[in-house]
């Protein structure tokens, strides 16, 4: 079977005879988790003792195949649930009987895996490629069962699903708002609906405003030094000046700016160590252990092998270099901060992509 989308696997295993293997896995952990929800609902009825959950990253084969032999009263499966599956942690020879227990699973008996805290693939040329440690599994069933991908949402399907959200819950919310708050949590969809109960919280079933979103929302300023190191290396200035202006709307004193600049130049390291990766056919998990960042700053690997694609070393090189200078420039002379990071802005705009700065 193909993989599906999150609303063709749960139809499928809604079926009189569902399939006995399911894996759902992505990027967007709403989603996957509303899918296991569903799924369950209809394996079991909503009865949360009708199923068996195991610790994918810790798996016991003796007390997993144990479990296939359960026969639960007054339910028509036997749902085994193993969350976080990690074909790392599993041995060669454990993969193999996994694998051997899945083709001849008992009647009645259903495998859900679903996956929420490890990364399983990686987003090449816009579609999912699965790490290497995750191939036998994802493709095991996806040749025998199903293979269910929440891929991540733009800002135009996330700003639908908040306003649909909002309205349901008897607050209203502008398209424009929608997409900013989207864009303010990085498209993260389990951000999105922390922020959005807190904002219809605070409207009590008035329209949710941008001075709420603004006021209460979290800060995310790494979306826009993503957005803004693109429009720079792609010579539009237009929006990186525009994305400048928000960046900076609060408040333009050199401490902003200072921090503004750090952003923007641990931003551009970002993309220039993606880069470096891309061009030695490395994957974003290597280029994480290679330059050792942390787990909380994983998001920022995928989203710079996601977006330097089209850009040069030498263009993100020069783009460092005018950075740092005007870092420095910052803090010793007696320029306005505002001023010298327009600056900055204007030169790295005029860089090719041969890393030159053309001439004033």
């Amino acid at each position: 079977m193909p993989k599906l989308a999150a609303a063709d696997a749960v139809r499928e295993m809604s079926s009189e005879t569902p399939p006995g293997l399911c894996y759902i896995c992505g990027e967007d952990g709403v989603a996957v988790s509303q899918t296991e929800q569903r799924i369950l609902k209809k394996l079991t009825d909503g009865d949360a003792m009708a199923y068996t959950a195991f610790d994918g990253q810790n798996l016991d084969l003796e007390r997993l195949t144990e479990a296939y032999g359960f026969c639960p009263m007054f339910q028509p499966f036997n749902v085994i649930l193993i969350r976080d599956l990690d074909g790392d942690s599993i041995a060669p020879s454990d993969m193999d009987t996994l694998l051997k227990l899945w083709e001849t699973l008992p009647p009645r008996v259903v495998v859900l895996a679903v996956i929420r805290a490890i990364p399983v693939y990686e987003v090449k040329r816009g579609a999912p490629v699965f790490l290497q440690k995750q191939k036998k599994i994802t493709s095991f069933f996806e040749k025998n069962g199903i293979l269910c991908i929440c891929e991540k949402k733009n800002v135009i399907q996330l700003g639908k699903q908040i306003q649909e959200r909002a309205k349901r819950h008897g607050c209203e919310i502008s398209r424009e708002d929608a997409e900013l708050l989207a864009n303010r949590c990085l498209c993260d969809s389990t951000l999105i609906r922390s922020e959005l109960d807190k904002l219809m919280a605070c409207a009590d079933g008035e329209p949710i405003t941008f001075a709420m979103i603004d006021a209460l929302t979290v800060q995310q300023p790494d979306a826009d030094a993503f957005r803004l190191a693109r429009a720079v290396t792609a010579a539009d200035g237009k929006t990186a000046f525009r994305l400048l202006q928000a960046l900076t709307a609060k408040s333009e004193d050199s401490k902003t700016i200072l921090g503004l600049l750090s952003i923007l130049s641990g931003t551009f390291t970002d993309l220039y160590r993606a880069r470096l990766g891309l061009g030695a056919s490395r994957r974003s998990e290597d280029v994480t252990a290679d330059f050792g960042y942390p787990k909380n700053r994983e998001f920022a690997v995928r989203n710079a092998m996601r977006d330097c694609k089209t850009m040069t070393i030498p263009q993100l090189r020069a783009c460092i270099r005018i950075l740092r200078e005007t870092d420095r420039a910052c803090k010793s002379s007696r320029t306005a901060p505002r001023l010298l990071l327009e600056q900055a802005i204007v030169r790295m705009l005029r860089i090719d992509r041969e890393g030159r700065e053309a001439s004033r």
